[in-house]
């Protein structure tokens, strides 16, 4: 079933998500264990959203398939990984974490929820900036951010059991990409 097929598709804004909403993005967030990087309580999830610029759910059915959380140049974000893509940008959009529930990935829903960044961002001349593990190595979000044209543009190992990848696209090639289809 593709993203064309799931026209019960919703998108809702996280901020503005119920206490029970809360916990299941939360957990979901959780599952992705090290890849993204574990928020430990529920007050960590509020902290991020009251921070960030843009955060969605998407339903099917009223059923949670995912979600984003991003922020720009303006954050105060403390993240060593947010802070490389500041240090170099003096305007960005930063996807900080996104998650798809299993039974509903390679669906389409991560490029459903990246063309709603692009879409909110389509005006202006930014980049898109996002890190991936490559240590240890996530290979899914390796191969969906290369096929949706990121480029890598710098890798930095913290640890000997961590290392990241960062990855930038312009948004003005992305959008060609996206009518082209």
């Amino acid at each position: 079933m593709e993203i064309t097929e799931m026209n019960r598709i919703k998108a809702f804004d996280l901020k503005n998500a119920d206490e029970a909403i809360l916990k299941k993005i939360f957990t979901l967030n959780e599952s992705y264990a090290p890849f993204l990087g574990p928020l430990e309580k529920i007050d960590n999830l509020k902290r991020l959203l009251s921070m960030s610029k843009y955060s969605t759910y998407i339903t099917n059915d009223n059923e949670i398939c995912g979600f984003m959380i991003c922020f720009d140049e303006k954050t105060s974000y403390e993240s060593k990984n947010y802070e490389y893509f500041k240090k170099k940008h003096n305007k960005f959009f930063y996807v900080d974490r996104i998650g798809i529930a299993n039974r509903f990935k390679n669906k389409g829903l991560g490029t459903f929820l990246y063309k709603k960044i692009i879409d909110l961002n389509k005006n202006d001349d930014i980049k898109i900036c996002a890190e991936v593990n490559v240590k240890p190595f996530n290979e899914e979000s390796v191969n969906f951010h290369e096929k949706m044209g990121f480029k890598a543009v710098f890798e930095k190992e913290f640890n000997p059991n961590y290392a990241i990848r960062y990855y930038e696209r312009d948004i003005c090639r992305v959008q060609k990409i996206h009518k082209s289809q």
